[in-house]
């Protein structure tokens, strides 16, 4: 239940969908979207079909899916310790220009644009993806600490 609705169905379903394409073997994209559904829905914000396939919505899940997959592959390089060659440089120069175009998209009002909480999710998303692929665990633990600290 979130905010009196009975959510389970369509999460059940969003994560069905999704995890029956990465069991089959399918390159599951929509890691993103599926976070924003996930995090929208359980915030009782509702993520109705008509909103699923609004040109703005389509937009704004492509550009954060691209740059949670470049950022994805990103981390993992530097995990395994591969260096970053041109072709490294060229995607996080495509990572910087769609986090560009992610701001553009969330910040600009359109006359049948979608709500602001919701355009915020994907932001919201794109940026922890972001903040987990380029800064070490250290410095992660002590931005969470300081933020105990100033909540205890």
């Amino acid at each position: 239940m979130a905010h009196s609705q009975n959510i389970h169905p369509q999460l059940h379903h969003a994560w069905e969908m999704w995890l029956t394409k990465w069991h089959d073997g399918v390159e599951v994209t929509g890691d993103a979207e599926l976070m924003v559904r996930t995090i929208n829905m359980t915030a009782g914000r509702w993520v109705s079909k008509e909103l699923i396939i609004h040109p703005q919505y389509q937009r704004l899940s492509t550009v954060t899916d691209n740059i949670c997959l470049e950022l994805s592959k990103f981390h993992n390089s530097k995990e395994n310790c591969t260096t970053c060659d041109n072709n490294g440089a060229r995607n996080y120069t495509m990572i910087d220009l769609e986090m560009q175009e992610l701001v553009q998209l969330v910040l600009c009002d359109s006359p049948d644009g979608l709500e602001q909480d919701l355009k915020q999710t994907f932001l919201s998303v794109a940026r922890t993806m972001y903040y987990q692929a380029c800064c070490d665990p250290k410095t992660i633990n002590a931005h969470i600490s300081k933020v105990f600290e100033i909540v205890i």
